[in-house]
């Protein structure tokens, strides 16, 4: 009858424990996957100055497309195709605004208007960067040109699972 009751016991206390040990076990690894996921974020989301520069070149780049003697693009036949491959640099409040103002969409194509590139980051010169939160950072940048005179440049990037231009405005 007493190994009846201490086996009872000791099941009640088995019982008792299991799910409590589960449950530590499950939430230290979810703390372990949380912290992991964190830390994963945080170096994703640095921006380098590589990354300044390639996304800035790249953004500029799509605006100066190859073009024919008659200035029709060679490799987008719409704007929705060429907003889609500025979609890889900017968010479409960036680059809506830009494609519309430069390209025109005709029947037989797209064609670039013949006028200057705007004002734009210069690689070479020195900029300020400024962290806004875990998903943004602006650079400032002042420049001058022969066409543009003096102007000082805001870029502000967002990281969305990986760095685009997200805002671009003139101080």
């Amino acid at each position: 009858m007493l190994q009846t009751t201490w086996k009872k016991a000791l099941a009640a206390i088995i019982m008792l424990l299991v799910p409590f040990t589960f449950t530590l076990s499950y939430q230290s690894d979810n703390i372990t996957a949380v912290t992991a996921e964190k830390s994963k974020a945080a170096v994703q989301q640095e921006l380098h100055k590589e990354q300044i520069e390639q996304l800035t070149s790249a953004f500029m780049a799509k605006i100066t497309q190859d073009i024919d003697t008659n200035y029709k693009v060679l490799n987008h036949d719409t704007k929705e195709e060429l907003l889609k491959s500025f979609d890889e640099v900017a968010t479409r409040d960036v680059s809506q605004p830009i494609v519309d103002f430069y390209f025109t969409e005709e029947a037989d194509g797209l064609y670039i208007v013949p006028t200057e590139t705007p004002a734009w980051f210069n690689p070479d010169n020195s900029y300020k960067v400024e962290t806004d939160s875990d998903n943004y950072v602006t650079i400032t940048q002042s420049n001058t040109d022969d066409l543009h005179g003096n102007y000082t440049i805001e870029i502000k990037f967002l990281y969305d699972g990986g760095w685009k231009i997200a805002a671009v405005k003139y101080l």
